[in-house]
């Protein structure tokens, strides 16, 4: 029937032209990829090739880490550096917390980091991982080259860290006799001396009570006192617990 013949001739038509249409975009895909390597071929003839990668602001970040994430070749046509992929690879490295990218012609790519300040070690179990200001892992960073750090424990303590080490900074005397800080129950903080001695601080107002211990200690010197604990978590009160060793209990005969 004619309205058949019809149909089969509207069919090849329509296969016709899909596979004229592919054919024609695909051509002009290679052609837009041949000439832009012929560009990118001009332009390193040109002298637009990379010589120099420049990088500033690099304290920790691994120099291996670093030029893996690159992964660039001196000699390589300059502008066919993609930017953006640059920038994703230098943020997947865990020291890295931002970085800018820059172009230089005719021959430079240059680097500025902007990496993460270590505050902390937060303690799991018996093991250290370092944290930065807002409490995030440092992925890929020694434990051991940061000792110096304050080491802080607890639940959920790591984004609260920062908030209670500015406040024990108040008072830098004070603060240098510190080794570690607990976080207590998601509320408050347990301050540990270097001598052993605990300092258990207030859920409100700690400031007042860190600054009213710091100035205790300078006229009594009472951190330097043969005791276990000093609780001031009753506001204007200071309770100390002596020092004394536990005894074993003997067993019967």
């Amino acid at each position: 029937p004619q309205t058949s013949l019809w149909r089969k001739i509207k069919i090849g038509f329509l296969s016709l032209f899909a596979v004229t249409t592919a054919s024609t975009i695909g051509m002009a895909m290679l052609d837009r990829e041949k000439l832009t390597n012929d560009l990118l071929a001009m332009s390193a003839n040109a002298g637009l090739v990379l010589t120099d990668i420049q990088v500033r602001g690099r304290a920790h970040t691994p120099q291996s880490r670093l030029l893996a994430a690159l992964n660039l070749e001196t000699g390589a046509p300059i502008l066919g550096i993609n930017l953006q992929n640059l920038h994703s690879n230098l943020s997947q490295i865990g020291w890295v917390e931002d970085a800018i990218v820059e172009r230089r012609l005719p021959g430079t790519i240059h680097i500025t980091l902007r990496e993460r300040v270590p505050i902390a070690l937060l303690q799991n179990n018996d093991k250290h991982k370092l944290i930065d200001q807002s409490g995030a892992i440092i992925d890929g960073a020694d434990p051991s080259q940061f000792t110096h750090l304050t080491v802080v424990a607890g639940d959920n303590a790591a984004p609260h860290a920062a908030a209670i080490l500015s406040i024990l900074k108040t008072e830098p005397e004070l603060f240098s006799e510190v080794w570690a800080v607990s976080y207590r129950s998601k509320r408050r903080w347990d301050v540990h001396l270097k001598n052993g001695m605990e300092v258990r601080l207030p859920e409100i107002d700690p400031v007042s009570a860190w600054s009213r211990l710091a100035m205790i200690d300078r006229k009594k010197a009472i951190t330097h006192r043969d005791l276990a604990v000093i609780d001031m978590r009753v506001p204007q009160q200071l309770i100390v617990e002596p020092n004394i060793p536990v005894r074993g209990r003997g067993s019967k005969t």
